[in-house]
C-alpha cells in the first residue's frame, strides 16, 4: 500500500516539476521574444547622407579672434570687480574692427558693458532671431600659467590654430557673429526677419548684470524671438568614436545651478592640545559623506532621445539594453556612470569647489567652511539638493545654507519639433556628411536661460568640432572651426 502511495506521489511530483520547467521555459521564450522584438523593431541602422560641404575661408577672422583674446575681459566672481579698462578696450576693438556694423545697426548698452545690436529685417511680422555670445572669460590660475604651451592671453596663431583664453569660451561666437554680419552688410544684404546680436559681459559668473538685464528688455518690449541661439552643443566625434560618425548635439534643455555653503563652528585653540574632533574634522566628514553618494539617476527626455538616435550604431548587446530599459535600466545607468561626462547627464552633481579654514600652522581654527556647487537635473530642484545634502551629512553641527545670489532652477525644454530646432538640424545635415543630429542636455549654465521667459525656441549649439581646453590649459580652436562657425551663422541668417 505504501509503495502505491509513494509511486502516486512521485508521479505527481514529476508532473509538477515538468509543469514548472515548461512554465519557466515558456516565460524565458516570451522574455527572449520581447527582448528581441524591442531590439529589432524600427530602424536599426543609421542612414548615411551626403552634404554640400562649402569650404568657407575668412582670412581676417583668425587675426581678429587673436586680437580679441589679447584683451583680458576676465570675470573673477559674482561680487568681485572687473577691470573696466579691459572691457572698454574690447568695446573700442569691436567698433574699430567692425565699422559697417557700427554705422548701420543700432547698439544698446546694458550696465555699460553688455550690448544688444538690432539689425532690422524686411518682414516685421516674422518673429526675430537672437544670436548670443559672451565677451568675458574665466581667469587663468597663476600656478597653471607655466603649463600652457603659449601665453594664456597671447592670442598666438600657430599651426592653423588660435590659442588663448576665450578661443573656445566664448569669444569665438562673438567674433564669428560679427564677422558674418559685417560681411553681409558689405554685400548690402538685409535679412527677412529682424536679427538681434546679444553679447553679455558677465556670463562666467552669473549673467545677472548682462543677459538677465537685456532679456528683461525683450520682455518689457513684448519681443518674442522664434529662435535664441547661444553657445553649448557641438559636433562631437571624440565621445562617439565607436559610431565612426560625427554627432551634432543641440542643447534644448539646461541643468539648474545652486551653491550650498557648509559651516562648522567648534572652539579651536593651540594645536598642541586638540579636541577629539575639530571643525576641520567635522567638515571633512561632511564632505566625504556627500561625495560618497549621488542623487537619484534620471533619464531626461533630451538624453533619452540622444540614446535613441545613436542606438542603431551600438553593438547588439547595447542595443538590446537600451531597447529594454524596463529590464536593464540599472545596467544602463551603471554604464553611464563610468565617465564624468555621461554621469553628469543622468545625475544632479555635487562637488566641493571652495574650502576655507585656518590662519596659522599652530592654531586650530574655530570655523571651517566649504562651498558645494550643484548642477541640477530637470525634474529636480534646489530644495531637493538641499534636503539630500542635509540627510547625507546627518550631523547637526554642520550648518547648510543655499546661496540665494547664485541660484537657477532647471530650465524648460525646447521641443525637437520646434521650427528653430528643425532649422538648425537641417543646416547641420546640409553641411556635415553622415552626421547624427540629436537634442542634448546642457550640463553647464549659459546666458540663454534668461530668455526662456520670452521664447520657447532657446537652443545651444556652436558649429565647432571637438575643441580643446574649455576652461582649462591650452584653450584653442582651429581656423577650420572658426570658418565653420561663420559659415553656419551665414546659413542661419540667409536661409529661409
Amino acid at each position: 500500500m505504501q509503495d502505491i502511495i509513494f509511486m502516486e506521489l512521485k508521479s505527481k511530483y514529476n508532473t509538477m516539476l515538468k509543469f514548472i520547467f515548461k512554465s519557466i521555459l515558456a516565460i524565458l521564450v516570451v522574455l527572449i521574444a520581447v527582448l528581441l522584438f524591442n531590439t529589432f523593431k524600427g530602424n536599426n541602422s543609421i542612414p548615411t547622407h551626403k552634404a554640400e560641404v562649402v569650404s568657407y575661408t575668412n582670412d581676417t577672422a583668425a587675426e581678429h579672434l587673436s586680437q580679441a583674446i589679447q584683451i583680458k575681459t576676465i570675470s573673477f566672481g559674482d561680487t568681485l570687480p572687473i577691470d573696466t579698462s579691459e572691457f572698454l578696450r574690447f568695446r573700442a576693438f569691436m567698433e574699430n574692427t567692425y565699422p559697417t556694423i557700427h554705422r548701420t545697426l543700432t547698439r544698446q548698452n546694458f550696465n555699460e558693458f553688455s550690448y544688444v545690436y538690432t539689425w532690422k529685417g524686411k518682414d516685421t511680422t516674422l518673429q526675430p532671431y537672437v544670436l548670443m555670445g559672451h565677451m568675458d572669460v574665466v581667469p587663468v590660475e597663476a600656478a597653471a600659467e607655466s603649463k600652457w604651451q603659449v601665453p594664456s592671453f597671447g592670442g598666438v596663431i600657430k599651426n592653423d590654430t588660435i590659442w588663448g583664453r576665450g578661443a573656445v569660451d566664448d569669444k569665438v561666437a562673438v567674433i564669428s557673429i560679427m564677422e558674418t554680419v559685417e560681411q553681409l552688410l558689405k554685400e548690402n544684404y538685409t535679412p527677412e526677419r529682424t536679427i538681434y546680436l546679444c553679447f553679455g559681459h558677465d556670463e562666467e559668473v552669473s549673467g545677472k548684470r548682462g543677459a538677465k538685464v537685456f532679456s528683461n528688455w525683450f520682455k518689457e518690449n513684448n519681443i518674442k524671438p522664434e529662435l535664441v541661439l547661444d553657445e553649448g552643443g557641438q559636433i562631437d566625434r571624440q565621445h562617439f568614436q565607436r559610431l565612426n560618425r560625427p554627432v551634432a548635439v543641440i542643447g534644448n534643455s539646461e541643468k539648474g545651478y545652486v551653491n550650498l555653503d557648509l559651516t562648522v563652528e567648534i572652539p579651536g585653540g593651540h594645536s598642541s592640545m586638540p579636541l577629539k574632533e575639530t571643525a576641520i574634522d567635522v567638515l571633512n566628514k561632511a564632505i566625504v559623506n556627500i561625495r560618497a553618494q549621488q542623487m537619484p539617476a534620471m533619464l531626461t527626455p533630451s538624453i533619452s532621445e540622444l540614446l535613441n538616435r545613436t542606438k542603431p550604431g551600438e553593438s547588439f548587446v547595447k542595443r538590446m539594453a537600451l531597447s529594454n530599459m524596463w529590464l536593464f535600466k540599472g545596467l544602463v545607468y551603471g554604464a553611464l556612470e563610468q565617465s564624468k561626462e555621461t554621469n553628469a547627464m543622468i545625475h544632479t552633481t555635487l562637488v566641493p569647489t571652495i574650502v576655507h579654514a585656518g590662519i596659522k600652522d599652530n592654531v586650530i581654527p574655530s570655523i571651517a567652511k566649504a562651498t558645494f556647487n550643484s548642477r541640477i537635473l530637470p525634474g529636480q530642484t534646489s530644495d531637493d539638493v538641499y534636503n539630500f545634502v542635509v540627510k547625507a551629512i546627518n550631523d547637526e553641527r554642520v550648518t547648510v545654507k543655499k546661496q540665494t545670489i547664485s541660484i537657477m532652477e532647471p530650465s524648460a525644454s525646447t521641443s525637437i519639433e520646434h521650427p528653430s530646432f528643425k532649422k538648425i538640424e537641417n543646416i547641420i545635415y546640409k553641411s556635415v556628411p553622415d552626421v547624427i543630429v540629436s537634442p542634448y542636455l546642457m550640463i553647464g549654465a549659459t546666458d540663454s536661460r534668461y530668455f526662456r521667459k520670452v521664447s520657447d525656441g532657446v537652443l545651444n549649439f556652436s558649429a565647432v568640432q571637438d575643441v580643446k581646453g574649455f576652461h582649462g590649459i591650452d584653450e584653442r580652436i582651429g581656423k577650420s572651426d572658426l570658418n565653420r562657425m561663420i559659415q553656419f551663422y551665414r546659413a542661419l541668417i540667409t536661409e529661409k
